[in-house]
């Protein structure tokens, strides 16, 4: 029997990977997958690196406008880009090169220029995008495999910061405080409160909830993904954010998502 293609967005990708974890899908057999969104891409090639068959080795894998980002997050190396596109990353060979890391943010800036965003929320994501490049500097222990990538469709832009190193949960247990903490859904919640962080010094740990909070008139999903856990806060402008934490197939590092909306109005 054919099996229905699949067009990864988190969902799929949440239940393609539970299925493999509990050895109800082989990672051999999958369909046709088509990768349509910056955020499951990256989560999608992060949740499968250690399956028997990697999402990237998978012959049906159609990653259409996606494949130099694929590539490049797989192999660490960042290729040359051009200012303006819509679509840009920058790999664990250039993440902590000055120049490379200026050369990302013109980029993203005349993307989000072109896609109509106003200053405030340009400079707010840019600073957002820097915070959590110094936590992987400062926290996951290791660069192999990170990525921060945009992609701008119409008036959507969607960001991505991740890292396959040691994990919230484990950073968290430096501290004294968590020395004992074993559960990656209650570190991810700590992780975003005031004043948490994996030193023991109250002044560390203030960087996340003032970003995110900053851009809270902007964003419509932002999804923090760690361990055996995904914690999710979703917002119309017609409710108040809606926070979910939910349990997960293992995923190594931490895995930043935020999408934003033009359309929505500026606080």
């Amino acid at each position: 029997m054919t099996q229905e293609p699949i067009e990864l967005d988190f969902k799929s990708l949440d239940d393609l990977a539970l299925g493999v974890a509990l050895n109800r899908v082989s990672s051999y057999s999958l369909p046709e997958i088509s990768l349509n969104r910056l955020g499951p891409i990256i989560e999608g090639l992060s949740v499968s690196e250690n399956w028997q068959s990697p999402l990237w080795e998978r012959p049906s894998l159609k990653s259409g406008r996606f494949s130099g980002l694929v590539n490049d997050t797989i192999n660490g190396k960042t290729r040359t880009q051009m200012s303006g596109a819509p679509l840009g990353w920058i790999c664990a060979d250039q993440i902590f090169n000055n120049g490379g890391w200026t050369g990302f943010q013109i980029r993203i800036s005349a993307a989000m220029n072109a896609g109509g965003f106003d200053t405030r929320t340009k400079n707010g994501v840019v600073a957002m995008l820097g915070e959590f490049r110094s936590n992987i500097a400062e926290h996951a222990g290791s660069f192999a495999g990170s990525v921060v990538a945009f992609c701008m469709d119409d008036s959507i832009l969607e960001v991505v910061v991740a890292d396959r190193g040691r994990g919230v949960l484990q950073s968290l247990r430096d501290n004294p405080k968590f020395a004992d903490l074993d559960d990656a859904g209650q570190a991810l919640r700590l992780a975003v409160s005031e004043g948490v962080s994996r030193h023991a010094d109250s002044c560390r740990g203030h960087g996340f909830t003032p970003l995110f909070k900053g851009l809270a008139n902007r964003f419509s999903h932002i999804r923090l993904r760690s361990g055996n856990h995904a914690l999710e806060v979703f917002q119309t402008s017609e409710e108040k954010p809606m926070e979910r934490i939910s349990q997960k197939a293992e995923n190594p590092g931490l895995f930043v998502y935020a999408r934003f909306d033009r359309s929505k109005p500026i606080a």
